[in-house]
């Protein structure tokens, strides 16, 4: 676990772990002692979060969340064997405000409470923008000379991703019965098989409804494109594959229908801070 705090007023936490039995981390203290706001992603795992208010919460990679608690006693449940890689990016509301310009959205004022007794949580889905920011804070050029810049950079970038999701996301669309519908049945379908031959024309027509209403409607219910959402499917796939030890990176980018490794390598990299030959290798090791 690694704890920066940068020059900007944000504090910014990458964790890398695998947990080796059944186990719960407890945050000791607050973030910070004064009105604050912070965001939570796992690019890989998923973990239990217990607030002190005894609610609890999922953290996965479908599904980020802005938090603010300032009574102490914050746990994380994890599963044996859960591999876990976070992103969390931090700062004051008054940090913030200057960053803003001297004002914060009316969209944040459940965390605008007084210090002492706020625990507020939102969740939110991630943008495949957000994913990318989280998986570069990973990725090999955060390092260097100019390393501290670089992460600068980067954190202030996933915080305003994190938080232009939650203010300005739209109202979910209500959907015609035979739309929803539709809808339902080609995610189901891709979500069954992300790995067989899928083309947006084909799926349209399936469903029935023009290309760029069928990217409406995933980008309304999954904030992300179709073909995002095939491309995120086919890559949590390989994840599950590679985490088994059972395949090579040639056979497992083959399963889920990339045709060439390089590509695959890529978008793998992008998506989880890391190439698909370290996830195949830490397997093998266990």
């Amino acid at each position: 676990m690694e704890r920066l705090e940068l020059a900007s007023g944000l504090v910014l936490y990458r964790v890398d772990y695998r947990a080796g039995e059944d186990c719960t981390l407890q945050l000791d203290r607050p973030t910070f002692q004064q009105p604050w706001i912070g965001s939570i992603f796992h690019i890989q795992g998923s973990s239990g979060m217990a607030l002190p208010d005894g609610s609890h919460h999922q953290v996965t990679p479908e599904r980020a969340l802005l938090v603010r608690t300032d009574i102490s006693g914050t746990c994380f449940r994890l599963s044996r064997g859960e591999q876990v890689r976070h992103i969390g990016v931090a700062c004051t509301l008054a940090v913030l405000r200057d960053h803003l310009g001297g004002e914060l959205p009316a969209a944040l004022k459940p965390f605008l409470g007084r210090y002492g007794d706020t625990v507020t949580v939102r969740a939110l889905h991630p943008s495949g923008r957000l994913r990318q920011l989280a998986a570069s804070l990973f990725a090999a050029h955060a390092q260097g000379l100019c390393r501290g810049m670089k992460m600068e950079g980067a954190a202030l970038l996933f915080l305003s991703e994190i938080l232009e999701n939650y203010c300005d996301s739209p109202a979910t669309e209500a959907l015609p019965a035979w739309e929803e519908q539709a809808f339902l049945e080609i995610r189901d379908a891709i979500v069954d098989d992300p790995g067989a031959p899928l083309s947006i024309p084909a799926l349209a027509d399936r469903a029935g409804l023009s290309e760029s209403r069928l990217n409406q409607l995933f980008q309304h219910q999954e904030k992300r494109s179709c073909a995002e959402f095939i491309r995120g499917e086919r890559l949590d796939q390989a994840q599950r594959l590679l985490e088994t030890g059972d395949a090579p990176v040639k056979v497992v980018a083959a399963r889920v229908g990339y045709g060439h490794v390089s590509n695959f390598s890529r978008a793998y990299r992008a998506r989880f801070g890391e190439p698909p030959a370290r996830t195949l290798r830490r397997a093998l090791t266990r």
